[in-house]
């Protein structure tokens, strides 16, 4: 993720931050319904349970090992917890969901379908949790 200053996570709504690219457009990282709320279809802020199988734009640069393609500019490894890459509760209204394909990648997403402002205000409030693992 793209750090701030004060050495946490940059909390944001564009790509590599604490947050989720809102919609509309192509890139967006969630659905919403008609009321404005995020649909609880498998969409949400992607994390990954190691950062080496990451594609090499996510990849710090000061991590190229010549082979990864580390090409991130700004940004650092950061974990949230310490147990097991398990589907379950992150947080106070999140959960994490691996996606269909793979127990190595995954989704933080709401506990239930709440409006996009509320959701993104749960994951910035866990800013305090994530520490830099780059090991």
């Amino acid at each position: 993720m793209l750090v701030d200053p004060d050495g946490l996570p940059l909390v944001g709504t564009r790509s590599k931050c604490l947050g989720v690219r809102e919609p509309p457009g192509p890139w967006a990282d969630v659905d919403l319904d008609a009321a404005g709320h995020v649909e609880l279809n498998g969409r949400g802020l992607s994390v990954s349970k190691d950062w080496r199988s990451l594609p090499g734009h996510l990849i710090p640069e000061h991590l190229d090992d010549g082979f990864n393609g580390a090409s991130g500019k700004g940004m650092r490894v950061f974990v949230h917890g310490t147990g097991p890459f398990d589907e379950g509760p992150v947080a106070t209204g999140l959960q994490l969901k691996h996606k269909r394909w793979s127990r190595e990648v995954g989704l933080v997403v709401p506990d239930t379908s709440v409006p996009l402002p509320h959701y993104q205000q749960d994951l910035a409030a866990t800013r305090g949790q994530w520490v830099i693992d780059e090991s």
